[in-house]
């Protein structure tokens, strides 16, 4: 795999600022602020990585200032413009996390999305599952107490689910860092559903090329295009002929070992 020069992380001081403006602008509907994904559980590449949040309301979504919370974002991209489309917060409401497989009002802000609302807790089970494993409490109580039990069952059919879901984007239509990332998102899926344990991209595309040598050169083409911000490599015809090439075929071992038909995806954030 790509070697890697170790520095000090970027992300605390842009996750201390997100939370005090988050008690600002929340202040008494705010039941608690959880951090997850690869700052928590490494692989986090400086300068590329999002940062992950969840933050848990005790009132639904729905009733949330998505204006004011959204002037908050902007602000605070406008500060940080390294961060800009690098913050993931979800929203979510302690009656809709309870509930959350009838689903529910959730609001959310990601790369390339403004803060919106949308129907469909249930859609984000993976992200539960992985805040009850892994995540950080900034604010509120234990990960266990917040987020409600997920089965590995639940979690790796829904993995199975999403694969199918990439299977289906093209990979023309994208730029050569979007490209890089689905092939790092499929690796992570194979090895997730093969061993039912959640693990990193990085992770993920070294046990795939243990699995698959013969992607091995292509695996390390997009950790290289991530690692770059999409600015080097994965651009080629010939490169994203490949990739859609092995997108499917990962995506046909990924069904045949979990059993699974297409489906109506769950909705799962990169970390």
């Amino acid at each position: 795999m790509t070697g890697r020069v170790a520095v000090s992380p970027t992300w605390p001081a842009i996750v201390d600022e997100i939370v005090a403006s988050l008690r600002r602008a929340l202040a008494d509907p705010l039941a608690g602020i959880y951090l997850y994904g690869s700052a928590v559980v490494g692989g986090f590449d400086e300068g590329v990585s999002d940062v992950d949040l969840i933050a848990v309301t005790r009132d639904d979504a729905s009733r949330l200032d998505l204006a004011s919370l959204g002037r908050m974002h902007d602000e605070l991209a406008g500060r940080h413009p390294d961060w800009k489309d690098r913050i993931e917060i979800v929203y979510v409401g302690e009656p809709t996390l309870r509930t959350f497989r009838g689903g529910g009002p959730v609001a959310v802000i990601s790369p390339g999305e403004p803060l919106h609302l949308v129907d469909g807790a249930n859609l984000w089970l993976q992200n539960w599952y992985l805040a009850r494993l892994t995540s950080t409490a900034l604010i509120g109580p234990a990960r266990e107490t917040m987020f409600p039990k997920v089965s590995v069952d639940e979690f790796v059919a829904a993995v199975a689910r999403y694969a199918a879901e990439v299977k289906d984007r093209s990979l023309d239509s994208m730029g050569p860092g979007s490209r890089a990332y689905t092939v790092l998102t499929m690796c992570r899926a194979l090895r997730t559903v093969s061993t039912r344990s959640p693990c990193s991209k990085q992770e993920g595309a070294a046990w795939t090329v243990r699995r698959h040598p013969q992607w091995n050169a292509l695996i390390e083409e997009a950790l290289a295009c991530r690692e770059s911000g999409g600015r080097r490599g994965f651009d080629s015809g010939p490169t994203t002929i490949e990739a859609s090439v092995f997108v499917r075929q990962v995506a046909a071992e990924v069904a045949r070992i979990s059993g699974s038909s297409d489906q109506i995806p769950d909705r799962a954030r990169k970390t």
